[in-house]
């Protein structure tokens, strides 16, 4: 898995790059065998910072693709970074599932 961050006005520490890695390339398994090998599937993530909104807030976007076809999208929104990678992990993870489950059948 390939994994893009275009992070903007976000200060993105290490951590935080390694945690969301951690969290996107669990979705991989959920791909089953439209995975392809390990570098087939790619995810682009933008992260940007709202401040219009009451307190600081960070939004993200990432768009991940697999080889046979899957092209999952996932925005989300939360007040800290770990958070939003969790947000966006469960709904790549709910497409994943959908795509791979659909692909069987």
């Amino acid at each position: 898995m390939i994994i893009q961050f275009n992070t903007n006005d976000v200060t993105f520490f290490e951590d935080d790059q390694a945690y969301f890695e951690k969290r996107l390339k669990d979705v991989k398994r959920f791909l089953g065998s439209e995975a392809g090998d390990k570098d087939s599937v790619k995810v682009h993530v933008t992260l940007n910072k709202n401040r219009h909104s009451s307190g600081e807030r960070f939004e993200a976007k990432a768009h991940m693709t697999s080889p046979n076809g899957g092209d999952f999208i996932a925005e989300s929104s939360s007040e800290t970074i770990c958070a939003l990678a969790d947000k966006i992990k469960d709904t790549l993870e709910t497409q994943a599932r959908k795509f791979h489950t659909k692909k069987l059948g």
